[in-house]
């Protein structure tokens, strides 16, 4: 029998106490529950990985109320970047018609790219597929996505990570 390590009964114990209250916080942030849920998990996945908690003078609930804080923000931060990315093409392309800007070139590069992301997706199981397909086309939560496969939030995290890292890799040029 496996002996238990003091870090794993604190961190179950700080989990158990704690998960509602960090998921009720950081929707009251993003304003999603599944984006909440999500960060939840993530925030717990990283002190699991670090085995620690512990920041001089600070109880675990301010830790975690940081921790949601930060994530948060950095979300808001991404979607900002974004947002101003589009808002900076978007303009440009109001100024013409449908025919101008789905020219024959573009159409190519779509095709490309297309054909580039279905060759990178074949190279993975046919379950990693439909996970990945769940989480970024369907945008499903990694919990919907959980308890449809029956496999760990954090599986579901290696699998997308893995796949946006060879599909970056891939694309790299067109980007």
């Amino acid at each position: 029998m496996k002996a238990v390590d003091s870090f794993d009964l604190f961190f179950e114990d700080i989990y158990s106490k704690y998960y509602p209250f960090l998921v009720r916080y950081l929707y009251r942030l993003v304003h999603d529950i599944g984006l909440a849920e999500d960060f939840a998990h993530d925030i717990f996945l990283r002190i699991y990985k670090s085995r620690s908690i512990s920041v001089a003078g600070i109880s675990p609930k301010c830790y975690l109320r940081m921790s949601a804080r930060n994530i948060a923000v950095d979300h808001f931060r991404q979607s900002a970047r974004e947002e101003a990315k589009n808002k900076k093409i978007i303009p440009e392309l109001k100024e013409f018609d449908e025919s101008f800007y789905l020219n024959i070139e573009n159409i190519v590069i779509e095709g490309e790219v297309l054909s580039t992301v279905n060759d990178v997706l074949e190279e993975f199981s046919e379950r990693s597929r439909k996970i990945f397909v769940a989480r970024i086309i369907e945008n499903k939560t990694r919990r919907q996505v959980s308890e449809a496969e029956k496999i760990s939030s954090y599986n579901i995290k290696k699998i997308e990570d893995t796949i946006l890292c060879k599909l970056r890799e891939k694309l790299k040029h067109y980007l």
